[in-house]
């Protein structure tokens, strides 16, 4: 049996597959864990930073979809998915909805397999200290990749366990957004001891410390926001890039926190989607015009609708741009917006000028810290100019309350997506989130 045998095991957590086959299909055998020593094991490990760097996932749909979903982006091409998604009349049977939740399940059933194999291994010269680093990373991606799937579907099946049986608890409910949470942040914590502070392309303190702020804005958890995005303004690893345009231009800059990685054998479509055909493109979706004008003409990170495609954040068509997943930038602006939260306004607009005059914008109107309204709307503008094309738009005008106001012929169901229908074929447990 291949050692990565049990990483492309094509049923995965809940029985779907990656590609059109028989819908209640399971696998015929026990799955075996071959995660034996500290070679298989480092191997298994790579294969979970893998599983994320398709283009179902990090590899181009994670980044793009929020933004054609919000409008930032506008379907330019022919892939009737994309048109719904840009609609936000999305079927069931969608084919990037259902690739997407099939790859994160599949990089969540990498993670369980390393989370309850590795600490087992008895090999000379492999310690406690590098078996417990490798689990923090799993626990850590393990995360990551629930709070995506929460943050896309709501209640989801919370799997902890690798899949290793063909029987019925392949078959699993949805659990509670809050359960969900819950593992997040205990998948966290437990990490967070035992991750190094660098490690490039990978998980580090700060990375894990980025994600649990992430999550905790979404909770409106303020007071914990701020505390975390302390916590990483304080170890004064990162900065801000002078230049905005470098951040995407130059791999591993001080701005970033955790980047994914892409070569040319093993590449992204982010550019290939975005771009015309005439560089090379399949020109599937392009800046809308209300982004465009959204900025300044002094701001640095201004898209132009004409030569914009060297612009973009994603400008190498070959594939290997490496999408900043979290950066320092999104760090003070979560702070900014929950010092806002907790009427810290005078600190909040501190916060927010940093963003504002790195971008060559200048200060905000000193009369702000006066008006929190207009201080959180502030705030909420610069955070789309600033993270456009990086995946939060749509989300942060649903957990803002600013979908319904932004967004035309908006309804609450379209805040999340539809449970695959190929899923609830096979999984009769599986209930449909509304509207759907």
């Amino acid at each position: 049996m291949n050692k990565l045998k049990i990483f492309i095991f094509s049923t995965l957590v809940l029985g779907s597959t990656a590609c059109e086959q028989v819908l209640d299909q399971l696998p015929q055998t026990a799955v075996v864990s071959e995660i034996k020593d500290a070679s298989t094991a480092r191997a298994a490990l790579n294969g979970a930073y893998n599983g994320l760097q398709s283009a179902n996932y990090i590899g181009t749909r994670y980044q793009l979809l929020p933004d054609l979903q919000s409008g930032n982006l506008r379907h330019t091409g022919t892939f009737s998915d994309f048109a719904e998604i840009a609609n936000r009349s999305i079927l069931t049977n969608n084919t990037s909805v259902t690739s997407m939740w099939t790859q994160i399940y599949t990089s969540i059933l990498r993670d369980n397999f390393l989370i309850k194999y590795v600490p087992s291994i008895n090999e000379s010269g492999f310690t406690d200290a590098a078996k417990n680093q490798i689990v923090a990373e799993a626990k850590f991606l393990r995360a990551f990749n629930y709070f995506n799937l929460v943050r896309w579907w709501g209640d989801v099946p919370l799997v902890l366990d690798p899949t290793e049986q063909a029987d019925e608890s392949l078959k699993v409910s949805r659990s509670s957004t809050a359960d969900v949470y819950k593992q997040i942040y205990a998948d966290i914590d437990a990490a967070l001891p035992f991750l190094p502070n660098t490690n490039r392309g990978k998980a580090t303190k700060n990375a894990a410390l980025a994600l649990k702020a992430r999550a905790a804005l979404y909770q409106k958890d303020y007071a914990a926001v701020v505390s975390l995005c302390d916590q990483i303004i304080a170890t004064g690893q990162h900065s801000l890039v002078p230049t905005f345009s470098n951040i995407f231009a130059t791999q591993g800059t001080a701005e970033s926190i955790w980047e994914l990685s892409f070569e040319t054998t093993n590449s992204n479509t982010l550019a290939f989607f975005l771009f015309s055909t005439a560089l090379g493109g399949r020109n599937e979706m392009r800046p809308n015009t209300t982004l465009v004008s959204a900025y300044s003409a002094t701001d640095t990170r201004r898209i132009l609708t004409t030569s914009y495609d060297a612009q973009l954040k994603y400008f190498r068509i070959n594939g290997t741009d490496f999408p900043v997943l979290f950066r320092y930038a999104e760090v003070i602006l979560n702070r900014a917006e929950a010092l806002a939260e907790l009427g810290r306004n005078a600190e909040a607009l501190t916060a927010l000028n940093l963003i504002r005059n790195r971008a060559g914008i200048g200060d905000a109107d000193a009369s702000l810290a006066t008006n929190p309204t207009a201080l959180k709307t502030e705030i909420f503008t610069q955070r789309r100019l600033e993270l456009a094309l990086e995946g939060h738009y749509f989300f942060d005008l649903v957990r803002t309350g600013r979908a319904a106001t932004t967004l035309t012929n908006w309804a609450s169901t379209q805040a999340l997506l539809p449970i695959p229908q190929r899923e609830r074929d096979s999984n009769p447990k599986l209930t449909q989130n509304p509207g759907y």
